[in-house]
């Protein structure tokens, strides 16, 4: 069976930044306040990703934009307005390649809960890999995220999900390491 690896910003979406993402979910789960806050620290968030530490970025922004937020209103915001945002920056190149393959996985900076549904069915892709959201057993998001979001992680991930065989094609940025797992890999040089 033919397996394709994609990643999602900055390959198959346009824009490699999740930043515009996390203020959608900001404004729309929460409203003016969590917006503005997010909006003041994207300096910071900018300044961390340029010091080598973008993991940290990204953690920040799913503590501003998530914490306290129940899951169903996170849930809610990825099915009815992310889409459409998706979809406006979509590198249809990208997905023609991506869409050829049988069995397709996309690989995610953001939490698995904002991509999943938007990943399955518009991209018709067969497994998302992402960060999992902690939530309270209130049903509320903690802000925090399971695990790592760094690439060794996510290729840990990968490498799971293809125990018997290499997925055939990876598409992503150069830096990403789950590449190397995949028989072939599409690296995208625009965003470098």
């Amino acid at each position: 069976m033919d397996s394709v690896v994609s990643e999602l910003e900055g390959t198959l979406l346009k824009g490699g930044d999740p930043f515009s993402y996390f203020m959608l979910v900001a404004f729309e789960a929460s409203g003016l306040l969590r917006f503005a806050l997010l909006l003041i620290l994207w300096p910071v968030i900018w300044l961390l990703d340029m010091l080598g530490m973008g993991e940290y970025g990204l953690k920040l922004m799913v503590f501003v934009a998530i914490a306290g937020v129940s899951e169903s209103e996170i849930e809610s915001v990825a099915r009815a307005v992310l889409p459409k945002f998706y979809l406006d920056d979509i590198d249809m190149e990208a997905w023609k390649v991506f869409s050829s393959y049988d069995k397709r996985v996309v690989v995610t900076k953001m939490p698995r809960i904002m991509a999943e549904r938007f990943v399955k069915e518009h991209l018709r892709a067969d497994e998302v890999i992402g960060s999992e959201l902690v939530i309270s057993r209130f049903g509320f998001a903690t802000g925090f995220v399971k695990g790592n979001i760094i690439d060794s992680y996510i290729s840990s991930r990968v490498a799971k999900l293809f125990i018997d065989e290499k997925p055939c094609l990876g598409q992503g940025r150069v830096a990403s390491s789950f590449l190397s797992l995949c028989k072939v890999s599409i690296s995208n040089l625009k965003l470098m």
